[in-house]
């Protein structure tokens, strides 16, 4: 019977750790400062295996300079939705706005009084309600529910257990994440299980239902999104690789420089690999109006070549981002575009590599940001 028990404790207390170093995270809310300018959103994109499609959801709140008027929303939530006819697919936004009156943040369904820390699960609710609709996002660990009504559509679903960025609750940045940066980013998940979802358009009575998925999950905070930046993500279904990437103009106190945070995983082949700027070297051809991006980092014994492309037609039009005023067109975003990525290892002889991996992503999501952005179609002024 004691060894029974003995057992039985031994057990428990495994996967309270194993919960533990799983659900540590950033995920959670900030508190925000007393004055701005100060934003944190979420984004999640569901891909959808039996139906080929894919659905995004983003969410946020600014807190704008306080020394200028300002007639920008400062709390939005956003549907993207991928809409095919003749062959042909773009992404669509669909965009709530609301007032600061009709937000509310809990942790453990009390107002937020502490930033996140890497040991703490998250457990946060982020709500919105107004006459012409809103809805909520809740998050506890391994399960996430989320329900929003946007216009004519209703998107809500389940999550389940999340595939972190890393075991130790840190994200793309590592260490940087402490610092006072003017922008931060953080992954919660690359592939979390997709328990459930469902789309339904309730003028058409169209209704979208999906099971077989994965589900990435993010978000950034800090003072505003840059003057132009890149960012991608994608999973592989049949093994289960994945990567996500994100980069742009950084603007420092005395100046301002090109910074990109990447990672990859191919778990069948035992690769996990993280590049920041203090530990890599990044060259980038980025064209916006043809819609490629090449994304070149070499570290210390890897270097990960990334070929990303998509149609122009498959963009969307300008999407919403945080700026130190509100929200305002800021980017272009695909669902429908590709990657070829390519690891490389370092041979004992100095600067000879070997390729070890080579993967082909589709339906990947690729985003280009601010001055980035073909022609300066989102205006964005520097």
């Amino acid at each position: 019977m004691m060894k029974v028990m003995i057992s039985s404790i031994g057990i428990g207390l495994l996967l309270s750790l194993t919960i533990h170093n799983v659900c540590g995270s950033l995920y959670d809310p900030h508190v925000f400062p007393d004055t701005g300018p100060f934003f944190e959103g979420w984004y999640l994109r569901i891909n959808d295996y039996d139906n080929e499609g894919s659905v995004g959801l983003l969410f946020g709140h600014v807190l704008p300079e306080t020394s200028k008027n300002t007639t920008r929303s400062l709390v939005i939530a956003s549907l993207l939705v991928r809409q095919c006819e003749n062959a042909s697919c773009k992404l669509l936004s669909y965009d709530g706005t609301y007032a600061i009156s009709q937000l509310r943040v809990t942790v453990d369904g009390k107002p937020v009084t502490n930033d996140p820390d890497y040991e703490s699960p998250s457990r946060f609710r982020w709500e919105v309600n107004s006459p012409s609709g809103g809805g909520y996002f809740d998050q506890t660990c391994d399960k996430t529910l989320f329900s929003f009504r946007i216009e004519d559509l209703v998107f809500r679903g389940e999550i389940g257990r999340p595939e972190p960025w890393s075991m130790s609750g840190k994200g793309p940045e590592g260490w940087l994440s402490a610092l006072p940066l003017p922008l931060h980013w953080f992954v919660y998940s690359l592939r979390s299980e997709l328990v459930s979802y469902m789309l339904v358009n309730v003028t058409s009575g169209t209704v979208i239902r999906g099971v077989n998925g994965s589900v990435h999950m993010e978000k950034n905070w800090g003072q505003s999104f840059p003057a132009q930046w890149i960012w991608s993500e994608g999973v592989q279904p049949e093994n289960n690789a994945s990567f996500a990437l994100s980069g742009g103009l950084v603007a420092l106190p005395i100046f301002s420089v090109n910074a990109y945070l990447i990672g990859y995983r191919n778990p069948k082949k035992n690769i996990s690999l993280d590049f920041r700027p203090d530990d890599s070297i990044v060259n980038t051809d980025i064209n916006g109006c043809n819609g490629t991006v090449i994304v070149t980092t070499k570290g210390v014994l890897h270097e990960v070549e990334f070929s990303l492309e998509a149609s122009p037609n498959t963009f969307s039009d300008c999407l919403l981002g945080p700026e130190s005023m509100g929200f305002r067109p800021a980017c272009v975003e695909s669902y429908d575009a590709r990657a070829t990525v390519r690891v490389f290892v370092r041979n004992y002889i100095p600067w000879q590599y070997t390729l070890i991996d080579q993967q082909t992503f589709h339906g990947i999501a690729l985003e280009f940001g601010g001055l980035h952005v073909c022609n300066n179609k989102c205006n964005v002024k520097v």
